[in-house]
Formats: structure tokens, sequence, C-alpha cells
């Protein structure tokens, strides 16, 4: 199994100790229960990683030990997807399964037949949970 990934902000990843604290933090500590020792994966959300232990477990927070960061350029091609909006939470299904096949971008689209309108506030509601 792979180590767990955990995003921090690009000015913090470096070598050496990070502190992986907020809402990362209280899910590394509490939720996933990691301890010292256990691989874990830092990343800034923006192609750069560094593979790490943990040297500390607090109550919503940990600290890992950072060998190196690496730089991993993005892919040449993005893959982007028109999706119709679906009924019900048929949106939040199609979005997640997407996300997780690596679409890059999804565009929400009101085609002529379908069911769903997305109006006013309702429809800024709708692409948050998007």
């Amino acid at each position: 199994m792979s180590p767990p990934v955990f995003v921090v902000a690009a000015d913090r990843l470096s070598a050496g100790t990070v502190l992986v604290d907020g809402s990362e933090g209280r899910h590394a500590a509490t939720v996933v229960r990691l301890r010292v020792g256990d691989p874990v994966v830092l990343t800034d959300g923006h192609g750069r990683r560094g593979d790490g232990a943990v040297a500390t477990v607090g109550r919503n927070l940990i600290e890992v030990t950072v060998a190196s960061v690496v730089a991993t350029p993005g892919p040449a091609l993005r893959l982007v997807v028109v999706q119709a909006l679906p009924k019900g939470d048929r949106g939040a299904l199609a979005v997640e399964v997407m996300t997780e096949m690596g679409v890059d971008v999804i565009v929400p689209w009101a085609a002529t037949r379908c069911v769903t309108r997305w109006r006013d506030a309702r429809g800024d509601k709708a692409l948050d949970r998007w």
C-alpha cells in the first residue's frame, strides 16, 4: 500500500523537518492515526513532493522528516470533460469518478434536454459542491 499524501503550503515544503498542521495535520494525527516512523508523502499541489517519515505526532499535527524534495513537471496533455447536469446526487458521483481517473478540468453543461437547471443561487451552490 502506498503511503498517505498530505498537502502543505509551498513555502513549508523543503528538506528537513516539516510541520503539518491545520486540517491536514488533524487528519493525519487523529483520523489516519499515523505513528512515529510511518512513511508519508508531502506535496504542495503544484508538482513538488517530498518523501519522508513521521518524526513526532501531536494532538492535531505531525512533524515529518523530509530527505529531499523533487519537482515533477505536469503532463503535456490536459484532459477536459464537459459534463451535462445530471439529476440528484449523480453530479457529485460523476465529479468524484472523473477526479479519480485524472481529469484536469470539469465543465458543467446545461444541455437543451437536461432536466436539471442551475439558476441564480442554486447554480452557485451546486457549482461549489462540484
